[in-house]
């Protein structure tokens, strides 16, 4: 049995970073190992987001609030915002997430005998 926060630890927060880490090479030309720093992960890492080894797998709505979301957290980085800021921002698109129930198919995929029909637990968070 996972917990949510288990899904969202192994799924959902590399899926986001995998998503930043794209635009923040791909839109500002910026190398891998700046990316890693800035996100506090390694470049191999990274690397792995790139390939889509890491953090793939996961359909994100990329339109609306969830984009606004991942952009304004591209440009905190990108203008050195604090930690306790990003670290809001990021909270704020995994609860936004859960909201629209985008880790529950992810659960399901992970647990597929669970019933999500059912499941409401994120829907408190």
């Amino acid at each position: 049995m996972l917990l949510p926060s288990e899904v969202e630890a192994r799924a959902m927060i590399p899926a986001l970073r995998a998503l930043i880490a794209r635009k923040l090479i791909e839109a500002h030309n910026l190398p891998q190992q700046k990316v890693a720093n800035m996100l506090g992960v390694t470049q191999a890492a990274v690397s792995n987001y790139l390939r889509e080894v890491r953090g793939a797998g996961i359909s994100i709505d990329l339109s609306g609030d969830t984009l606004n979301l991942i952009d304004d957290i591209v440009h905190m980085l990108l203008d050195g915002a604090d930690s306790v800021q990003l670290l809001e921002k990021f909270h704020d698109t995994v609860g936004l997430m859960k909201g629209k129930r985008v880790m529950c198919n992810v659960h399901q995929q992970m647990e597929p005998n669970l019933d999500i029909k059912r499941c409401h637990i994120c829907d408190a968070t």
